[in-house]
């Protein structure tokens, strides 16, 4: 249960950020927002509550009557007050052009037809818009008459300024606060909290250019042209300028990409982003001077780049200007590829069928793609990323600062290397990952997510890679961590006591330049990584496990499990069945009653679902996990585990999704309804072993049907 917050909680929460930018930002701020600070302290309680309650709103223009708040006495005077220090004010002519997008769409025709304007009365809102702010001022009686049951917060930019400062960009508002207080919203409390910029110069950049960038995204076509020139003609000052410099030329660019290439090849130009520098190279051989572009990427290999830039220009180079045929993602799927035949239930999860496979096999398998690299990432140097005398800009942050732009190897080299050196001494190292994920257990990385069976992979992967491996991926992990946290291999396998990594790719599948770039680095550390190519096939032997839950409602996150059945289907037949009513430690609704017959006092002896939560896994071991309308029964399923802090995962199969496909053309698709059509006993529906026998024998017309299907395709 939430804990209740006091009732001006909200006030605390806006003296602690401005006490964090007025002393630690103090060298960032300007006259204004000095002003603006100084301006708060000296108001009255209820007009400091007030305004922040303005603050905590994300529109700049709130109505009068909205203004309902109890625990503030006086709201008319508070008001006044504020009004008076030009923290708010009633919209005036200056504010029209914004003030008349929150009007609605008869008020607009009120407005226009009394100027008088001529309107079609069926007219878009977007048009009348653009017409009150074409031909009215705001002064008008009509126009006037809106303006005064308004209130508009004064000095936004010196208020978006401050925002920014604490937690670095301007999507937060105050509400993360109440969310930490109640506990929904974990955060680091255990570093040193300190500016996030050096000068005011840096900040500044970085402000402006979010500025510019949120002007940007809501109305690329109408701004590109100042975006441009602003961005051409102002370089980025510090880190955090950069990064988002780098990503508005890209995005600038392609918005004249169209109609005007070589401004955007301009404006890719001056970017870092590997995408920007692969759309200048395409765009500058296609339509310009290709001996001087072969001279230019000719030095550019010899250049530092991030690793996708880097592998870009060497293949692009190889292929356009040495005669290679073939680019290099399609050298490695050429590769001689291990071929696994998966069976085609698990069209949507084929990590998991290929898991099935070798676990089949007794070959050890474990899913790890980015997960498994960030875990062992982050407990290597959890000292140095969360350690207490680590500086953070705001325990809101979700990565520490120093790996969000890249300075971590630059300023920590000597002690990350002798963590590497650690991981030499298999034992050791793997008994200190242990302590650290014990001791640290659900404190938030910005990494990964803490669960249960976080180390399975991390134990067989230390103690099978050869020597130096796991550092240096780890080593060029810490040195650009934003280029080398994702595109990392499916699964990690160990057979015959050797380790490899597996790339999956069904049928159609390509390599994501991330995922080339990662197979990569992980071969030149001293891993193999493999491509494995997926064969779809029908398993006789496979196992489904077809699952039916009755609930308390809906909603899974107000809502729980009040009975489970599985019943088991392999070689066309049942094999198994099994079924429990569940403790749903909440009141059955009698709605809900009415439906499955099942009561309060049904129920109330029953184990609850952590009692039987190892039965059920024992019962979908090895299983494809079948439902009818697989997402309500998996989903609720999932989220139960979850609270027990247990993962759950199993390839799934929808039968509502393939009566479709087997039975095309049916009114409906509903348990009942096919049942119905298709001759299948249904004789206690809404109770889980019931339904679940059912759907298990709509199952089997659905694969007998497949087999029919493909036995004509043969035939033709």
């Amino acid at each position: 249960m939430l804990p209740t917050l006091p009732d001006k909680y909200y006030l605390s929460h806006a003296h602690e950020l401005f006490d964090f930018v007025e002393h630690q930002c103090a060298h960032l701020l300007q006259p204004e927002q000095r002003e603006y600070i100084a301006g708060f302290s000296n108001l009255s309680e209820n007009a400091q509550c007030l305004l922040v309650r303005f603050l905590a709103r994300k529109p700049r223009y709130l109505k009068r009557v909205s203004l309902d708040y109890p625990e503030i006495d006086d709201i008319e005077a508070a008001c006044a007050e504020l009004a008076a220090a030009n923290f708010i004010a009633t919209p005036n002519v200056e504010d029209w052009p914004n003030f008349s997008a929150v009007l609605t769409k008869p008020q607009l025709l009120v407005c226009l037809e009394a100027a008088p304007v001529r309107v079609k009365r069926s007219a878009p809102k977007a048009e009348l818009l653009t017409l009150a702010q074409q031909c009215l001022r705001g002064d008008e009686p009509p126009a006037l008459e809106h303006c005064q049951q308004f209130y508009a917060r004064r000095q936004q930019a010196t208020v978006d300024y401050i925002l920014f400062l604490f937690f670095g960009d301007l999507r937060n508002r105050l509400q993360k606060f109440a969310m930490r207080d109640l506990g929904v919203l974990k955060t680091r409390k255990k570093g040193q909290p300190v500016a996030r910029f050096e000068s005011l110069n840096e900040a500044r950049s970085a402000f402006e250019l979010q500025l510019l960038r949120r002007r940007f995204l809501s109305q690329p076509q109408q701004t590109r042209e100042q975006a441009a020139d602003y961005l051409l003609e102002n370089p980025a000052q510090g880190g955090a300028a950069q990064e988002t410099h780098d990503r508005l030329l890209l995005a600038v660019g392609d918005a004249y990409a169209a109609d005007a290439p070589d401004r955007a090849i301009a404006l890719w130009r001056n970017s870092n982003e590997p995408q920007a520098i692969e759309k200048w190279v395409r765009e500058t051989y296609r339509s310009q001077d290709k001996a001087t572009l072969q001279a230019e990427l000719s030095g550019m290999r010899e250049q530092q780049l991030a690793a996708p830039a880097k592998i870009f220009i060497e293949d692009f180079y190889a292929r356009k200007f040495e005669g290679k045929r073939t680019s290099v993602f399609t050298d490695m799927l050429r590769e001689p590829a291990r071929v696994l035949p998966i069976d085609q239930a698990f069209l949507n999860s084929v990590e998991d069928g290929a898991i099935g496979h070798y676990q089949q096999r007794g070959i050890d398998a474990w899913f790890t793609e980015n997960r498994h690299w960030r875990v062992l990432f982050g407990l290597t140097f959890w000292p140095l990323l969360f350690g207490r005398e680590q500086l953070q800009h705001s325990e809101f942050d979700r990565l520490p600062p120093i790996l969000r732009h890249g300075r971590f190897y630059r300023e920590y080299g000597d002690a990350i290397e002798q963590c590497l050196a650690q991981l030499d001494d298999r034992l050791s190292s793997l008994q200190l990952l242990t302590r650290r994920a014990t001791q640290h257990y659900g404190y938030p990385s910005g990494l990964f997510r803490w669960r249960a069976g976080l180390l399975d992979s991390i134990k067989p992967c230390i103690e099978f890679a050869p020597p130096g491996a796991l550092a240096n991926v780890l080593r060029r992990m810490a040195q650009d961590y934003r280029h080398t946290r994702d595109g990392y291999p499916d699964l990690m396998v160990v057979q015959d006591g050797a380790l490899r990594f597996e790339e999956i790719k069904a049928p159609g599948d390509v390599l994501r330049p991330n995922q080339l770039v990662s197979i990569n680095r992980l071969r030149r550390a001293g891993l193999r990584v493999d491509v494995t190519q997926i064969e779809w096939s029908t398993d006789p032997n496979q196992c489904y496990a077809v699952v039916d839950i009755e609930t308390t409602g809906g909603r899974r996150g107000l809502h729980n499990i009040t009975e489970i059945a599985v019943v088991k289907v392999q070689g066309g037949k049942v094999i198994e069945q099994w079924s429990t009513l569940v403790n749903p430690e909440r009141s059955i609704p009698a709605h809900i009653t009415r439906l499955t017959r099942i009561t309060n006092e049904m129920v109330a002896g029953a184990p609850k679902f952590q009692d039987i939560a190892d039965q059920l896994e024992a019962q979908l071991e090895g299983c494809i996990f079948v439902a009818h309308n697989v997402g309500f029964d998996y989903g609720f399923i999932k989220a139960a585990f979850e609270r027990m802090n247990r993962g759950f995962r199993h390839p799934k199969y929808c039968t509502v999704r393939q009566a479709r496909k087997a039975f095309p053309g049916m009114a409906s698709y509903s348990l009942g309804n096919l049942c119905q059509s298709l001759d299948i006993d249904l004789n206690n529906a809404h109770r889980a072993l019931s339904d679940a026998t059912a759907t298990a024998h709509l199952l089997l017309l659905i694969q007998q049907q497949g087999e029919s299907q493909d036995c004509v395709a043969a035939a033709r």
